[in-house]
């Protein structure tokens, strides 16, 4: 397995942090060409699109892994009952 400086819960967001530090490579050099600048700004946009998707996607995953384990403490509190 590859080493990461990301610990497990920030490799799912690993591509995101490396954009983030090249998109601050671009906005600190004030040469930086406007036209290059733009384009930038569009990757910018589109990661931010797919980050938003990805935690959509990741909140609905834990949303139902919650739901499952209020029903199972549910049946398992019904069964201590009985």
């Amino acid at each position: 397995m590859e080493n990461s400086k990301y610990d497990e819960n920030e490799q799912v967001f690993e591509e995101h942090f490396e954009f983030l530090e090249s998109t601050k490579n671009v906005t600190s050099n004030p040469d930086f060409p406007q036209r290059a600048t733009m384009i930038a700004y569009i990757q910018l946009v589109e990661q931010y699109e797919k980050l938003l998707k990805t935690s959509v996607r990741i909140s609905r995953l834990g949303d139902k892994a919650q739901k499952k384990l209020m029903k199972y403490k549910e049946l398992l509190d019904t069964m201590r009952n009985i």
